[in-house]
């Protein structure tokens, strides 16, 4: 699907509303202010050095295809995209982001964790990126992770937060489910989930959350959970996306969340230049 095509289906589908719409061009192959009444005296952070770490090896790295982690030839693409999302979020005082797609094999898992490995190259920036997609989960196997428990146990209080984080990097932690989930759309839309997220902030005190969620097209459960974010990234496939599955998620999105910018992702083009 040519980036045109994605443009205009983008301007379709918010013809009426006012925002930013940028489309981020990755070829996959390269290796709220609170409400007075919920206000809640903050307490004492929780050690974010304790949390236990895991190491990520440069063979780990390449099969996850996360190419963020170091100045790699092909991070530009991916930090190009960092860069104008975190300058967003930053103006609008955003800390929360989804990440979907319309249906799958579209590489939002792998855009999830090449943000939040571009981010972590800030060493300013702390950043969780927590797999909120319970039905087909993929970061704990992509990076060889081992957490105690997994997003559906925190949200049930089943298990400690802190027992489920694991630092990949010193200013990175990963919130990875061990298995699928059942009536995940349901434990999505529970009353549990904003209290959850908010002892997360207080507790460790992230300047990002990103959301790996499942495809928006699939199941409900993505709709069930972006009230609880303050925007979201469309990941879209060059390969099979068509402009009619783009502007239905646009206009999804925008009914409940901002929509930051879309991911043309698979893209190829042959003029494009090697380098700088």
């Amino acid at each position: 699907m040519a980036v045109e095509r994605v443009q205009s289906a983008i301007a379709r589908a918010r013809a009426q509303r006012a925002g930013l719409e940028t489309v981020y061009e990755i070829d996959e192959d390269l290796p709220m202010a609170e409400d007075e009444e919920d206000f809640i005296e903050p307490l004492p952070p929780e050690d974010w050095n304790a949390l236990p770490k895991s190491g990520m090896t440069a063979r780990i790295l390449d099969r996850a295809r996360i190419v963020t982690a170091g100045l790699a030839e092909h991070s530009s693409a991916f930090d190009m995209m960092r860069t104008k999302v975190l300058q967003r979020m930053k103006t609008e005082g955003w800390k929360r982001i989804a990440i979907t797609s319309p249906d799958k094999s579209c590489g939002k898992s792998m855009v999830a964790m090449n943000l939040a490995f571009s981010l972590s190259r800030q060493v300013e920036l702390r950043t969780i990126l927590v797999e909120a997609d319970l039905r087909q989960p993929s970061l704990a196997k992509a990076m060889r992770l081992s957490p105690q428990g997994g997003f559906a146990e925190v949200l049930r209080r089943e298990v400690p937060f802190p027992k489920s984080l694991v630092r990949v990097r010193e200013n990175l932690a990963v919130l990875a489910n061990r298995d699928r989930s059942p009536a995940s759309a349901e434990l999505l839309h529970s009353d549990s989930v904003p209290g959850v997220l908010k002892e997360i902030e207080r507790a460790y005190r992230p300047d990002m959350m990103i959301f790996d969620l499942p495809p928006l097209m699939l199941a409900d459960d993505t709709l069930a959970f972006l009230g609880n974010v303050d925007c979201a990234l469309l990941v879209t496939s060059a390969e099979h996306t068509t402009t009619a599955q783009v502007e239905a998620c646009v206009r999804e999105i925008s009914d409940r969340t901002a929509l930051v910018g879309v991911v043309l992702n698979k893209y190829r083009s042959a003029g494009a230049a090697s380098g700088y």
